[in-house]
């Protein structure tokens, strides 16, 4: 029974590590227009984030036009719209 306080409390230690360690990674999780969209938004494949702020007002707006008229490379954002979202967010959309 004494050694179950220890490694629990070892356990918990790991937990509280591993979370602290994965909020570091968050950050990088939010960067989803560098990882998912930049490549080929960079103005000559495809319209770049500045240019697409001016063509998209709100959130909603482009949204629509991503699972409406986006490219058929876009497929993968097609079907979540809570990641649309979250893109246009970071791009500066409300």
């Amino acid at each position: 029974m004494k050694c179950e306080k220890p490694l629990f409390t070892v356990f918990v230690l790991c937990l509280i590590t591993i979370s602290f360690a994965s909020g570091s990674n968050a950050e990088n999780n939010r960067k989803l227009w560098s990882h998912m969209c930049a490549s080929c938004h960079d103005s000559k494949t495809a319209p770049d984030m500045e240019s697409l702020r001016a063509k998209y007002r709100t959130a909603d707006e482009f949204t629509v036009a991503v699972e409406s008229r986006g490219h058929r490379c876009m497929n993968i954002l097609k079907n979540d719209e809570s990641l649309i979202k979250k893109i246009a967010k970071e791009i500066g959309l409300k």
